[in-house]
Order: structure tokens, then sequence, then C-alpha cells
């Protein structure tokens, strides 16, 4: 079954619309903006609109959870993706999910408007994820940020990175450095990106990229 897999939206959902109009089903790896509202200055704005809920459920449209994604709201919309999530499809590829990352511009973020203080998973529930990893050894992986370890290596000319230490980051260095998948998805640095490293392919889709797997 072959699954497009869609980088961060930003709530820039006609172009989403027109992405899940040419597929079936989708994975979109976070930072879709639901539940997010802009402060501007001193001014609240308006919520972002609603993702297109009735396309998605129409497919098999679905998503995790980026940074710039109410973790609150997620839980309760039906396609999202939970943190964790491990699935063995019809071709036997064992796949895991986790959401979450690291806002490197929290400092001029506004709480339960466009930042919240749970955008990474605590760390209990990250030492959780990592055993279920060691348990499951997925062949594929699909996140919204990726390992520490990788980015220090593909995103070296980013000078934001090193500046901010993300406990996600390093527990999915963790996780890479105990197994190595076939494949590891993500999104969060906006950049396009396809480099193997230690065996794995690692993708980056930049803002509404879009890549097709059989899976």
């Amino acid at each position: 079954m072959k699954y497009t897999f869609i980088g961060d939206v930003h709530g820039k959902y006609d172009r989403y619309k027109k992405i899940m109009s040419r597929c079936i089903n989708s994975i979109q790896v976070g930072d879709m903006g639901v539940g997010f509202r802009r402060y501007i200055g001193h001014e609240i704005g308006s919520f972002f609109p609603n993702p297109p809920y009735d396309k998605m459920v129409e497919g098999n449209h679905k998503f995790i959870r980026g940074n710039h994604d109410n973790p609150g709201v997620c839980r309760n919309h039906s396609q999202w993706i939970p943190d964790g999530y491990t699935e063995t499809t019809d071709l036997g590829n064992k796949i895991m999910f986790i959401g979450g990352a690291f806002s490197i511009d929290r400092d001029w973020r506004h709480e339960g408007y466009d930042w919240w203080a749970d955008e990474e998973l605590s760390q209990p529930e990250l030492y959780s994820m990592m055993d279920l990893y060691m348990e499951f050894k997925p062949d594929i992986m699909v996140t919204h940020d990726c390992p520490s370890s990788v980015a220090d290596n593909i995103f070296a000319d980013d000078m934001r990175y090193g500046k901010f230490n993300s406990k996600t980051g390093s527990a999915l260095a963790s996780m890479f450095a105990n197994h190595k998948p076939n494949k590891w998805i993500f999104g969060h640095w906006h950049k396009s990106k396809n480099e193997v490293i230690d065996g794995t392919n690692f993708i980056c889709l930049a803002e509404l990229e879009t890549m097709k797997l059989d899976i």
C-alpha cells in the first residue's frame, strides 16, 4: 500500500487539501497547526482554521504531533497518531511514531496560544518510548524531530542548532545508537534532506514536501 508522507503544514490547509486530493493514504509529520492561535504584539489573534477533517476521514489521512500543535486538541482528533504507536504492515514493515519537539523560539511565544509546556514528551515518557523502541525494533521511524546526533551531521550549517538542548533529540539519538531502522522520516527542520547515516536512510521533509513510500 502506497502512503504519501507530508512535511509540516503550518496551517496552510488549502495546499494540504490539494495534496490529499491526489492520494488515498497519507501521514503528515507534525506541525499541522492543530489548535494553534496567533499572538500578535499585545493582541490575541484568531485561531488557525481547523484541519479539513471531512477530507481527512474520506481517505486515510493521519498526522503526528509537532511542537506547533496543541497536544490536548491532538489527543481528541480521530486522525492523530498517538506518540509511541506501533504497527506492522501487510508487507511486514514495522513502523513506530513519535511526535513533539522543542521550539527554539519558545521565549517569544505565549503559552496556551502558540506554545505548550508539554510540546515535548516528559522525560519518563521518553524513557518509555526508548524501552518500546528497543522491544519493537522498527524498520521505519516517523517522528517530528530527528536524533540530535543526526541533526549535528546533516544540519551542521544551521546556526540555530546547538544553542538549545532538546530532550527529544537526545532520546531519539539514544534510540538510534542502539538500533538502526531502515528509514527515518521526519520534518521540523524545514529543509529537504535525504541522506544515509550508519545504514539508515534519513529523510527530512520541508514544508508541505511530499514523498511516496510503499509500506
